[in-house]
């Protein structure tokens, strides 16, 4: 059978979810979405299904957002903001394609970052989306390495880069083309697909869109070039003594003022990112889709500004998963809302699917952020992955203002050491208590241990 028919098939509107997100708050109690889908044949859409945006920064931290504040009043005084929201695997690619997907990395197999050949594009949110009848487009950086010139399965345009700010190149629907200044191409980018696809508005649309921002090389447009935001390093940013971490760890040795420079000069390119989220704000108003429009705002994973003398990601301290997740549509969700709960990049897919009345056609490793589903705790886990230096293979198992457990592995797959820290009295993860060579206050780890070794090899429900 046909794949994208068989999709058809058993892609169902699923009303449940939304009616328990009304009851907790979530939602307001007139949502239109899954109600008018009802009666949608296999494969048409439904002209009340609402479009669907999503915009992913590079390498930007949760608490770099004071840089875009035009875009937090929208979607985040407008709609929902997660301040617990955390990526599942702090790398590039395999966080991308959590974010398709809905499924962890162990799952979908994108493990490093030269990995995405294994990924699977059948099963993921553009798929469902393009087999129930949306318009979709794929805008900016997609994946480390992927080429410009192909355009990603279950996409009909795409408008592609690699990567870089000044006089980059982009392959537009196969006519390649200069940008003065990528941040801004990528907003006019994504206004161009609106004003074509909204020629016909029987026909809900999903842009994805992956800004270059804020990864390096960090180049600001001349108007943020001088740009000052001060900044008090964290006391992880402050750290000298880290000889409770574990071997990998001390040979790096980047300096409080590396740190600032590096904060300084993301927070500097995430001002362009603001002026294209604006203009994109302002070309949905002007088409009238506002209220249309499920939108979201996320990033692959965060930096590290010095914290433990780290240069980049990678690594289970919190700086490096820690992201902005905000949504808003107006009119169906509540306005000005934070949602406490431990959000994740696994849960994005299904509740895309979720708010658009699609039930996923393939098992999801998440739940959708519209029901009252809570997890107490999430797996976050990573790969040795040479493209990334030296950091070895690990998981760990992290219930914020609790505990961060983290178990590290040699290429056997043996534990080869062990972090543990009290979030409670230690938010920064300073004093691992199984390496402050104080046995005392060892915290007994052997539940913690079974069950990380369970959600590595979870799948589905079980991961639930």
């Amino acid at each position: 059978m046909d794949s994208a028919l068989s999709a058809r098939r058993r892609i169902r509107p699923g009303r449940r979810a939304l009616a328990t997100a009304v009851a907790a708050g979530v939602l307001v109690a007139v949502t239109g979405a899954s109600a008018a889908t009802a009666d949608t044949g296999p494969g048409r859409a439904s002209a009340h299904r609402p479009n669907v945006l999503i915009m992913l920064l590079d390498d930007a931290r949760a608490d770099a957002m004071n840089a875009m504040p035009r875009t937090v009043s929208w979607l985040a005084n407008r709609g929902i903001s997660y301040p617990r929201a955390v990526v599942t695997t702090p790398s590039c690619c395999p966080s991308r394609a959590t974010m398709f997907s809905g499924r962890f990395a162990h799952n979908h197999n994108v493990t490093a970052q030269s990995a995405v050949g294994r990924y699977d594009h059948d099963r993921t949110l553009q798929h469902d989306l393009d087999a129930a009848g949306y318009r979709t487009a794929a805008v900016g950086k997609i994946f480390n390495g992927w080429p410009s010139t192909r355009r990603p399965p279950h996409f009909d345009n795409a408008a592609l880069t690699g990567g870089g700010y000044v006089s980059s190149s982009f392959v537009v629907d196969g006519d390649t083309r200069r940008a003065p200044y990528a941040t801004t191409f990528i907003g006019d980018q994504i206004n161009r697909y609106i004003d074509s696809y909204e020629r016909d508005d029987r026909q809900p649309w999903m842009i994805y869109a992956g800004f270059t921002a804020p990864h390096s090389p960090y180049t600001p447009e001349p108007r943020y070039a001088r740009v000052v935001d001060p900044w008090r390093a964290n006391p992880a940013a402050r750290e000298k003594d880290r000889g409770d971490k574990p071997d990998w760890l001390r040979p790096y040795t980047v300096t409080t003022a590396e740190g600032a420079a590096t904060r300084q000069a993301q927070l500097r390119v995430m001002r362009s990112v603001d002026d294209a989220i604006a203009s994109v704000r302002a070309r949905l108003a002007a088409r009238g889709e506002l209220d249309n429009t499920l939108v979201l705002l996320l990033s692959d994973n965060g930096k590290f500004w010095g914290e433990h003398g780290l240069p980049s990601k990678f690594a289970p301290y919190s700086a490096a998963d820690r992201v902005p997740m905000l949504m808003s549509w107006p009119g169906h969700l509540r306005a000005g809302v934070r949602d406490n709960r431990l959000a994740a990049m696994v849960d994005v897919a299904p509740t895309v699917l979720d708010a658009v009345g699609l039930r996923p056609s393939f098992a999801t490793d998440g739940r959708s952020l519209l029901g009252d589903h809570r997890r107490s705790q999430v797996l976050t886990e990573y790969w040795h992955d040479t493209a990334n230096g030296s950091i070895p293979t690990w998981a760990s198992a992290y219930a914020p203002g609790r505990y961060r457990y983290t178990e590290l592995y040699d290429a056997e797959g043996e534990v080869i050491d062990r972090e543990y820290y009290d979030l409670d009295r230690d938010p920064w993860q300073l004093v691992n208590l199984l390496g402050d060579k104080a046995r005392g206050n060892d915290p007994d780890v052997g539940k913690l241990a079974r069950a990380l070794a369970a959600q590595r090899r979870c799948a589905g429900a079980a991961c639930w």
